[in-house]
């Protein structure tokens, strides 16, 4: 069997309505990858789906956050590649080949999917106009335009974290912006791709107000 060389990180809290579903999904688009479930303390049964379904769980004994778990997860990973994506079904991982693939030819120290790009994207009209303020951000902050700079589906070189100083980044939802901001302020070799997004199952965990506040701060103070 040959061995892995992609890890795809799932952070979960409370998705039992999806993680079975997400699990499966990754298996059959990325069938020799590892799979990491990051349980950030699930009071729902998430925990033990996840392992039916044969994945590596990492349970934090408290709830830290979304970028807490996505740290937990790719600090784990023992393959050249980390990639993650949500649990709830909104993010697809038959991307994850072509990422993993343009990543090889391109020696690329990152890619990830743009939402706005693709031709579905199941974001509620709220939140659509919300990201597009924060990319718009990013852009006047940055002179560059990544289209999506909250995208949650992404894969990175491994030996690329450090650049990053990966430990230090936000451990709430915030932690996306503040990892593109470093992406292209520490000039990681990065492109990005049209993706689709799908209507996410389950209750959101985004503060519209309050995480589009952090995600705006990490944008103009990250370097």
């Amino acid at each position: 069997m040959a061995k892995a060389e992609l890890t795809v990180v799932i952070p979960a809290y409370n998705e039992e309505a999806s993680i079975k579903d997400t699990i499966i999904s990754v298996k059959r688009h990325v069938p020799k990858c590892r799979i990491i479930v990051v349980d950030d303390c699930s009071t729902d049964g998430t925990n033990k789906i996840a392992k039916n379904e044969k994945a590596k769980v990492i349970r934090h004994s408290k709830n830290k956050g979304y970028g807490a778990a996505l740290k937990t997860g790719m600090l784990a990973a023992k393959t050249e590649y980390a990639a993650f994506l949500d649990a709830d079904m909104t993010y697809d991982p038959m991307y994850f080949p072509a990422m993993l693939d343009r990543m090889k030819k391109e020696n690329l120290d990152c890619i990830w999917g743009n939402r706005f790009a693709g031709a579905e994207n199941g974001m509620p009209p709220i939140r659509k106009f919300g990201n597009r303020i924060i990319s718009l951000i990013f852009w006047m902050a940055t002179m560059r335009n990544v289209g999506d700079s909250s995208s949650g589906q992404r894969i990175l070189k491994t030996s690329a974290l450090k650049k990053l100083d990966l430990e230090t980044l936000p451990d709430d939802l915030d932690f996306i912006t503040a990892l593109s901001k470093r992406t292209v302020s520490r000039k990681l070799k990065y492109k990005i791709i049209p993706i689709n997004y799908h209507k996410r199952r389950g209750s959101s965990k985004l503060g519209l107000f309050r995480h589009g506040f952090r995600m705006v701060k990490n944008i103009l103070i990250e370097k």
